[in-house]
Parts: C-alpha cells; sequence; structure tokens
C-alpha cells in the first residue's frame, strides 16, 4: 500500500467478523511496525525499499513485536490510569476484546501477515516467501485502483459488523 491506513480496512472488516477474539489495535500496530521499514529505506534512498519485514517471516515476527508492545502499553495504562483501565476491561465493555491475550495475539499475528499479502499485489520489490524464494506470486493479482477500493470496503463492512457486535449483549 501507498500508505499504511489502506491496511486499516481489512483489520476493520476482522474486528467486525470477530470483534470478541479480534484486537484491531494490536493489528494497527503491527501495520505501522511494518512500514517503518520501507519509510526508513526510502528516507536513505536505498532500494527495495520493501525487504525483510515485508516478507511472512518478518512480518510474522513483526506482529508479534506488536503482541508484546500493545501488551506493555496495555499493562503501563493499568498502572497510570487503573480506574480507567478497569471500566474498558470489564465483561460488558464493548472495548474488551482490545485488551484480552488471545485477541491481542489474533491481531498481532493477522495484521503482520497480511500485509506483505496486500502490499505483494502492487509492490515489485516484496518478496512475501524471502529468505525460501524471491518469487511474488501476488504480484498484479487485482490493479492498484481495485485494491484500494476494496480496503475501503473492507472498511465500510468491518464498521457495519462493529455496529450489529454493539447490538448484541456483550461477550
Amino acid at each position: 500500500m501507498p500508505f499504511t491506513p489502506f491496511h486499516f480496512g481489512p483489520g476493520l472488516a476482522f474486528k467486525g467478523l470477530a470483534r470478541p477474539v479480534f484486537s484491531w489495535s494490536a493489528f494497527v500496530l503491527a501495520q505501522i511496525i511494518i512500514d517503518c521499514e520501507p519509510l526508513y529505506y526510502l528516507l536513505h534512498h536505498q532500494y527495495p525499499v520493501h525487504r525483510i519485514l515485508h516478507s511472512f517471516l518478518g512480518a510474522g515476527a513483526a506482529g508479534m513485536v506488536a503482541v508484546g508492545a500493545w501488551l506493555l502499553l496495555v499493562r503501563a495504562a493499568k498502572v497510570v490510569r487503573p480506574t480507567l483501565m478497569s471500566s474498558l476491561m470489564r465483561a460488558t465493555s464493548p472495548v474488551r476484546s482490545e485488551f484480552s491475550l488471545p485477541a491481542v495475539v489474533a491481531g498481532g499475528l493477522i495484521g503482520g501477515l497480511s500485509h506483505p499479502f496486500f502490499d505483494g499485489i502492487m509492490h515489485p520489490d516484496v518478496r512475501p516467501f524471502m529468505p525460501f524464494s524471491d518469487h511474488n506470486p501476488f504480484l498484479g493479482l487485482i490493479g492498484v485502483g481495485a485494491l484500494h477500493i476494496a480496503c475501503m470496503a473492507a472498511a465500510v463492512v468491518g464498521a457495519i459488523g462493529i455496529a450489529l457486535w454493539r447490538t448484541r449483549p456483550a461477550e
């Protein structure tokens, strides 16, 4: 993607489909961590800009770093704002899944592992199976415009799903 927030749409779709077991926050953090790689190489005028973090292996590791970082942030927030965090984590809270370990792990891993797939569709320097292969079977799978529209449509689907979850009793 040319801009990290396009990745957020598929993440919202996952959240809309599986709110109780998916942390969108961990998903987003994984996207940001991974896209620091091309930002660094772009700023230093080095090609290719998509390297190890844009492979499934590197992105999976980045997703787990996002999990650890998010859990540390949650722990720090519990110390700094215990009353707020206890209310956010109570059983009836609609955002409770943002803090549960299984949901955070799912969000971080799905966030990491989806990134090379989506970027692989449009960036010729992405090698999703590195270090085992330099082949990118996803390149050109669909057009860039269609990819962007699909990501935005996924955001709309996710928002609808989240709204529908809100009408159900808390998990």
